[in-house]
């Protein structure tokens, strides 16, 4: 009888625990000097006192208004977001050296949603106390989402987020007016972030990596824009990878700067792998005005480099001691010294269907090669100023060195670059519909066997 009333005793404890469910607690600045106890009819007046209450699956939900205050999830599993927005939620650290702290191995359902979290000032004389003014993650990797992360500042790194040996997912996050010695928006070390729809804006890093430093880190980076970052002293205005291979897709680097060099971004022994993404108005002082590549092998695929400027070499790209794969890039309108379009020096990048066009330079305005010896091929080359290729290089074949014409319209002769008797052939064929000879987008006809007269012969 004994054991069969233990089993019962069992087994009604197991039920009560699957049937609970989570407790919502709730804060209210509105509701100070508080205490309150946490109910949606006397809130909690401060949110470190909801955490400090709270217990794993909770939720935690935060009315509109500024907390002044800096909080820390202490590990636990909880949902912390706000009733209304970061636009109206505000976390301001008021000169605390973190305004958030995931440092007791919180996980992924540890959630933040929905605050700006500004006022971050980690200046203390402790190491710890000197990264991560917005938010410091140790051997964490919490969910953030919807989150704004304005004004903050460490003497060391990490202005607006810090992670050391963490993994946190963020979503919809904004990085803006952050700074710090290095990684002024973000520093990743020994961690792997996963990043997506974020933006980087006006962040500052004395030294390297204005919007974000990588550091032995691998994060993975998806449709974000880096915009307006600077890196004062050295390189990476919008992002610095050192000892990593970051995953970057679909992202933007505008408007860039770096007192050094890579003005979009830096690669020191990295093997980054960067996708359609886009380089433009990027601008470093010296090299690698969109992107500056030293003893690394980049991998970059159907990327956009157009009006970015070095001061010496590379506007676009700069390669040195690397083995870069460019493959089916557009490095158009970039200028420097040397190397408008790509400077390669001590470097034998593979450039694959690739166009060069309007870049400029004193000396080899699309390619410049000091002692590197590219493979160039089914590349395309025009109006580049002065000079299309400077130095070594390897002729990969199927290149034109002449410019495209729209009424060079049959992809068969593309390569000699001459309207002629294939076009007009191709012209007739599509009479009347769509196609390749259609210059004036209404259909091919009359206006546009016409153009293909006046321009017969080789392409301008």
């Amino acid at each position: 009888m004994t054991t069969r009333h233990n089993a019962c005793v069992v087994a009604a404890i197991l039920l009560a625990v699957s049937t609970a469910q989570a407790a919502t607690l709730f804060v209210d600045v509105a509701n100070c000097p508080g205490p309150g106890d946490g109910s949606v009819g006397d809130p909690y007046c401060s949110i470190q006192t909801a955490i400090d209450n709270a217990v794993d699956t909770d939720e935690i939900v935060v009315a509109p208004g500024t907390y002044f205050e800096a909080i820390n999830l202490l590990g636990k599993a909880i949902t912390l977001h706000s009733s209304d927005g970061p636009e109206v939620t505000v976390i301001d650290g008021t000169g605390f050296f973190h305004v958030v702290q995931c440092v007791s191995g919180e996980g992924p359902n540890t959630i933040l949603d929905g605050f700006t979290i500004t006022g971050g000032n980690a200046d203390g004389a402790m190491s710890e106390d000197r990264v991560g003014g917005g938010m410091l993650n140790v051997s964490s990797s919490p969910t953030v989402t919807n989150c704004t992360f304005i004004g903050n500042t460490a003497t060391d790194s990490g202005g607006g987020m810090f992670n050391n040996n963490s993994s946190p997912t963020l979503t919809n996050c904004t990085f803006s007016g952050n700074s710090g010695d290095i990684g002024g928006g973000m520093l990743n070390v020994s961690s792997s972030p996963t990043v997506t729809n974020c933006t980087f804006i006006g962040n500052t890093a004395t030294d390297s990596g204005g919007g974000m430093l990588n550091l032995g880190s691998s994060p993975t980076v998806t449709n974000c824009s880096f915009i307006g970052n600077s890196a004062n002293t050295f390189g990476g205005g919008g992002m610095f990878n050192n000892f990593g291979s970051p995953t970057v897709n679909n992202c933007t680097f505008s408007g860039n700067t770096a007192g050094s060099s890579g003005g979009g971004m830096q690669n020191i022994s990295s093997s980054p792998t960067v996708t359609n993404c886009t380089f433009s108005g990027n601008m470093a002082d010296s090299s690698g005005g969109g992107m500056q590549n030293i003893s690394s092998s980049p991998t970059v695929t159907g990327c956009t480099f157009v009006g970015n400027t070095a001061i010496l070499h590379g506007g676009g790209m700069y390669n040195e001691n690397s083995n870069s794969t460019v493959t089916n890039c557009t490095f158009s309108g970039n200028s420097a010294d040397l190397g408008g379009g790509m400077f390669n020096d001590n470097s034998s990048p593979t450039v694959t269907d690739c166009s060069f066009s309007g870049n400029s330079a004193d000396l080899g305005g699309g390619m410049f090669n000091n002692f590197g010896n590219p493979t160039v091929t089914d590349c395309t080359f025009c109006n580049n100023d002065p000079d299309d290729i400077l130095g070594d290089f390897v002729d990969g074949g199927g290149n034109i060195f002449a410019c495209p014409c729209p009424w060079d319209c049959d992809s068969g002769e593309s390569i000699d670059g001459t309207v002629g008797i294939v076009d007009f052939l191709t012209l007739l064929a599509q009479w009347g519909g769509p196609g390749s000879c259609d210059f004036d987008g209404d259909g091919v006809g009359i206006t546009d066997f016409l153009a293909l007269l006046a321009n017969w012969g080789p392409c301008p």
